[in-house]
Order: C-alpha cells, then sequence, then structure tokens
C-alpha cells in the first residue's frame, strides 16, 4: 500500500491526537441547547481510556433500538390493521409532517439492512433470521403487487399509502433511482437463496427482472426527480444506484443462464459509467449532483449535495468508479464539511464538557447549502441525523479502504481532508508535520468518524428516539420522529465502525 505524502500535525504524538480525537459527549442534558466552547488539544487526554467503553455503550444501545424501530416500522403493524404485509412507513408521524407512506427507495435501503441482519443472524446462531426471512419474503410480496398497479409514473412511483394503494395527489414523481435500489436489494436476496439451495421461483424472471428492464430503458431520462423529491434531471444518485443494479443484475442473468438478458444489463450499466464520469467538476472541485436540468426547484447554484455521499456509500462498487477512497469522493466530502461547518450555529460547537474537560464533536452536516426545508415547512434547512450517520460513516468506510490495502493510493485529497480535521480542533493550528503511515492512518479515520457519532450521541434523545432533522439553531431533534432511514443510517454507520475497529485492534 502506498500511503503517499499523508500527514497530521506534530505538536503531539500521533497517539496523544488519537485520543484526543476520540472524544465522546456525556451529558446530563443530551438535548440542551448548546453554548460554544473553545477546544483546548490536550484537554480531552484524561478522558480518552474510558472513552472506547462509553462509545460502544451507547452503539450497542443504539442499536438494539435502532432495529427495534425499524421492524416496529414494517406492516403488520398492531396500530393499522389495513397495512399491507411488507410495506415500511418512512415515519409513524402522521401531521407536520406525514410521512405515514413506504416510499420504494427507504423501503429498499431498510431491507437491505434487514439482509445484513439475516446474515449476522447466522453467523452468531441466534436463531433470528427466520423471522427476518418472513419479513423479506413480506417485501418480496409487496414489491410484487406494487409492481402490478396501474399507475402514472409505474415502476416509477415514490411511495404508496400503508395498504399498498397508489398515492394519486401532487407530488415530485417519478423517481427512478426506487426500482434500480429495490432490484439490488432482491439480487442480493437471490443469491442468498441460491446459496442456501433455495428455490428462487419467480423472483428472478418476474420482480427482478421488471425493474431491471425498466432501469435499462430510463435511465438516460432527465425527466425523474432526485431523492430529495425537489428537482427534475440527471441525478447522480439516480445514476450511480441504477449502474450497480444493472451490473449486479447482469452478474445474476449470466448465473440464470439468461445471456440475452446479461448482455443488455451490462451494456446498459458501461453506458452509465461512461456518463457518471461527467459529474465530476474540476472547477468546484466536487461531485455536482444534478446535470440536465428540466424542472422543479433550480436554486442549488453551488450544485453541492450529500446526496452525493450517500450514493458512494450505498450504490459504490470495487471497481474504483466514485468509491470512497477515490479523490472524487474525498474532495467533495471535504467540501460539504467545509460548507456545513459555516452554516449552522450548533457547528459554532467544537466540543461539550465531559467532567472537567472538553471533547470534541463533528460537524452537523445538511442536504445542500440552498435547502430550505426545515421538516415541517420551508425557512431555512437544518442538520440530518442520517447525513451526519453517513459522514461517520463514510470515514469509517474510508479507514477500511486503507487497512485492507489492495493497491489504494492517498493522495493529495485525503491529506487535505486529515489536515482540515486536524486544524479545526486544535488551538495552536499546526506545529510541524509528522508522517502518518500504515494502520495509523486507519486509526486516524475512525478516531475522525467517532467524531460525527459524537455528534449524533450529542443530539440523540435519551430513549435513543431519532428524528430526521436537527434544528440548526439548538440541536433539538425536529421533523419527522422515528424516521426509519435516520435508523437504518446509524446501523450502517456502526456496522461500519466494528469492521475497521476489527482490522485496526
Amino acid at each position: 500500500m502506498h500511503l503517499g505524502s499523508v500527514f497530521v500535525g506534530g505538536g503531539i504524538s500521533v497517539s496523544a491526537f488519537a485520543a484526543v480525537c476520540c472524544g465522546l459527549v456525556l451529558s446530563s442534558n443530551r438535548q440542551r441547547p448548546l453554548e460554544p466552547a473553545v477546544y483546548h488539544p490536550h484537554a480531552a487526554e484524561s478522558d480518552s481510556s474510558g472513552f472506547s467503553s462509553i462509545l460502544d455503550s451507547w452503539i450497542s444501545e443504539q442499536d438494539r433500538y435502532s432495529q427495534a424501530h425499524i421492524l416496529g416500522n414494517m406492516a403488520p403493524l398492531p396500530g393499522d390493521p389495513g397495512a399491507m404485509p411488507g410495506a415500511i412507513c418512512a415515519s409513524p408521524s402522521r401531521f407536520k409532517p406525514d410521512y405515514y407512506y413506504t416510499w420504494t427507495r427507504d423501503s429498499a435501503l431498510v431491507m437491505n439492512e434487514v439482509l445484513t441482519w439475516i446474515e449476522e443472524s447466522e453467523a452468531s446462531g441466534n436463531g433470528t433470521q427466520w423471522d427476518l426471512l418472513t419479513r423479506m419474503d413480506e417485501y418480496v410480496g409487496f414489491a410484487k403487487h406494487v409492481q402490478g398497479l396501474k399507475t402514472r409514473y409505474g415502476l416509477a412511483e415514490a411511495k404508496y399509502h400503508m395498504d399498498g394503494s397508489p398515492f394519486t395527489k401532487s407530488w415530485c414523481n417519478g423517481q427512478t433511482d426506487g426500482p434500480a435500489l429495490r432490484a439490488s436489494v432482491l439480487i442480493r436476496y437471490a443469491r442468498y437463496l441460491i446459496s442456501h439451495g433455495r428455490d428462487l421461483g419467480n423472483l428472478f424472471s418476474s420482480v427482478i427482472v421488471r425493474d431491471l428492464d425498466y432501469v435499462a430503458g430510463v435511465w438516460a431520462d432527465n425527466s425523474g426527480c432526485d431523492i430529495w423529491e425537489e428537482a427534475r434531471g440527471l441525478h447522480f444518485y439516480t445514476l450511480m444506484a441504477q449502474r450497480r443494479a444493472l451490473a449486479e443484475g447482469a452478474q445474476l442473468a449470466e448465473r440464470l443462464g439468461d445471456r440475452r438478458a446479461a448482455r443488455i444489463y451490462e451494456q446498459e450499466a458501461l453506458r452509465i459509467s461512461g456518463v457518471v464520469g461527467g459529474f465530476w467538476s474540476e472547477e468546484k472541485k466536487q461531485v455536482v449532483t444534478t446535470k440536465r436540468w428540466s424542472g422543479g426547484l433550480g436554486t442549488k447554484a453551488s450544485g453541492l449535495d450529500s446526496q452525493v455521499l450517500l450514493a458512494s456509500l450505498h450504490s459504490g462498487m470495487d471497481d474504483g468508479v466514485f468509491t470512497v477512497e477515490s479523490r472524487e469522493m474525498t474532495a467533495t466530502a471535504l467540501r460539504l464539511l467545509r460548507v456545513f461547518e459555516q452554516m449552522y450555529p450548533i457547528n459554532r460547537v467544537l466540543s461539550v464538557q465531559v467532567g472537567r474537560s472538553e471533547v470534541p464533536v463533528g460537524v452537523a452536516l445538511g442536504r445542500y447549502p440552498e435547502d430550505v426545508y426545515n421538516g415541517v415547512g420551508t425557512s431555512r434547512g437544518n442538520p440530518w441525523s442520517l447525513i451526519t450517520s453517513a459522514m461517520a460513516e463514510y470515514h469509517y468506510r474510508l479507514g477500511i479502504a486503507y487497512a485492507r490495502g489492495s493497491g489504494v493510493a492517498a493522495g493529495k485529497e485525503l491529506a487535505e481532508l486529515i489536515l482540515w480535521t486536524w486544524q479545526r480542533y486544535p488551538a495552536g493550528g499546526m506545529a510541524g508535520l509528522q508522517p502518518l503511515a500504515g494502520n495509523d492512518l486507519a486509526r486516524y479515520l475512525l478516531n475522525i468518524g467517532d467524531l460525527y457519532m459524537a455528534r449524533v450521541y450529542l443530539h440523540t434523545d435519551r430513549d435513543h428516539k431519532m428524528y430526521e432533522q436537527w434544528a440548526s439553531g439548538n440541536g433539538y431533534g425536529r421533523g419527522a420522529v422515528h424516521l426509519t432511514w435516520s435508523y437504518a443510517a446509524h446501523r450502517a454507520a456502526s456496522r461500519a465502525r466494528s469492521e475497521l475497529k476489527s482490522l485496526v485492534e
């Protein structure tokens, strides 16, 4: 592994700096208004020895709570006998905002999480995979049902009522990332069934093929809405999801003997690969979110959007195309951090007091700089829990890439991300340079990820309840409560952290 010119400040040792970066918020009032605190570079060292156990304990508790609420948002639901099995509500909130619907995108992301639980359950031998497999089969049944509905946007319908009927009011439709994400999770499920000697039935020939054929035919259409349901055009997130679905669909089709379908899917995936490269802006040093804009919100002058980061996490493959360790994604992550650091008052809080010491917290991130959705209406956008969890996951996955080696080279973009993090926290700034090599780099990225995990901790209720957003001025939960995606994003970050820790400890 070539580590290039990656450095951290040499004012303290690498091990001491690692301890400093590992601060965790431990407040007597988790959801209190915040006051800015000045962070001293050596302040948290006395608390570092107990950090891992504190953080591990909170993550473990939050993992259990998150899983329970994810499952609790899945039909059948005791409080809604009309909800169709396999439907997953985005949130139980039905008023300001009304999120009591099942979105194709959100549901696919959640069921991908459930598949991981199934694999973990089998590995641990606890036997819970059988109930989870029932959930998967119900999800397949729901997918078949909605695929058969006659609606204006067909497979690109963004959401449905919990009873499986179509949503017919005005909305930013269609959204073609949904069928792609659904195909990807069902392809993964098909591989699971094959590996366990189970019959696929018509899972591939009917459900998966229907989504893939649709995606293959519409991916170049620039009339679809983005994942925030505000702008029409050709979207980076959507293309990345479509590319992965078609590439993995080609592999599955080949395995099942459908060479004609495999050839079509592979060709379209390659065509998308040629298009997504054009989303990198050398001038802005970021991946832009939308090209060929065709309607809806037209005020994203910056082109900067956190959904780009989500695209890499959700749909990146092991081929170097906008993967987490790519220079393009690293540069974009740093752009997001720099912009959102300045936008939200709560980001003036660099640390909070733990006993006699100050421990650091990372930047809270929102959707995009021009955002005006505040969770219940419009004014000014807020930071989001799931996006801040995604930034934690990003750093953990970046650390995994370097811990595993695989010829990954660390370039100037990573050096700039590391230096920005280092300069944001110590009071004295840079005091010389010290090379960072080997697993020290992966450990350092683990510590950076913990900054963002600590930020999520800070704004999560004592009872582990998660919201969609946090008020930018005081950090209180805002918008949809018990947002299923927020819980899933936490679980994804937690899992990446565990994997990275296993590689460096």
